[in-house]
């Protein structure tokens, strides 16, 4: 099996393909003592390492950072505007290991998008179906201005399908949390993207335009809807 994942991760590397846009991808897991820093409610910016973090349901609720004096901030999500982390070389590897669970998941990853990536963000949002609030993985950092996607740790996934062993299809994402312009946190899923797609984009009447749209290029909706808005704001002016 780790051969075949290699095959795939060398031929997909190799293959070198253009995408077009599409979400970075989510990171499971990072470790202690790596370079990060902290935005506060207040707007201060605390740089040094992460010491510990506390999760619940697969969102941090608290973090701990060491900053460059060696000083201790304690922080609750609650108190964090946005939290970002350097991932280190195994966190990366890792993480494109996952991505190899199939052959149709290991084609359609960029592969760049996970071993160039410079930081990991997060924002404090409330989460699905709780008052509480936690930090949710960014995965449109540069087109989220208006509509933030963030990573479900506890959303669906498709179903492990295998011909002889092989796994073909299986563990794409199917659901998304996203946030438009403040509002409250919503439980996007393929299975239901059409209804969603018409809530999220209702203030566009371009964007209904498109009677069929599809989960798989939402990141690309995203940015047609970032370039209608953007027009109307140089109309504007």
């Amino acid at each position: 099996m780790q051969k075949l994942r290699l095959s795939m991760m060398l031929l997909v590397a190799a293959v070198g393909t253009l995408k077009a846009q599409e979400f970075v991808e989510p990171f499971a897991d990072f470790f202690s003592m790596k370079e990060c820093y902290v935005v506060t409610n207040a707007d201060e910016e605390i740089h040094g390492k992460i010491q510990g973090a506390t999760d619940s349901k697969g969102f941090i609720t608290r973090l701990t950072i060491v900053d460059e004096y060696g000083v201790k901030h304690k922080f609750k999500a609650s108190q964090v505007k946005r939290f970002a982390i350097k991932p280190d070389g195994f966190t990366k590897l890792n993480t494109v290991n996952e991505k190899t669970t199939s052959i149709r998941h290991a084609v359609k990853t960029d592969y760049n998008n996970i071993l160039d990536r410079e930081w990991i963000y997060f924002d404090s949002e409330r989460m699905p179906r709780s008052k509480k609030t936690g930090l949710l993985q960014l995965l449109n950092p540069g087109l989220d201005d208006y509509v933030k996607v963030y990573y479900h740790p506890n959303g669906s996934k498709s179903m492990p399908i295998s011909i002889k062993g092989i796994p073909i299809v299986g563990g794409e994402e199917r659901t998304f949390l996203v946030v438009k312009e403040n509002g409250d946190t919503e439980i996007v899923r393929k299975a239901s993207f059409e209804r969603s797609y018409k809530k999220i984009f209702a203030d566009e009447p371009a964007m209904l335009s498109d009677r069929n749209p599809k989960f798989k290029n939402f990141a690309q909706h995203i940015a047609n809807y970032n370039d209608l808005r953007y027009q109307k704001l140089m109309a504007g002016k």
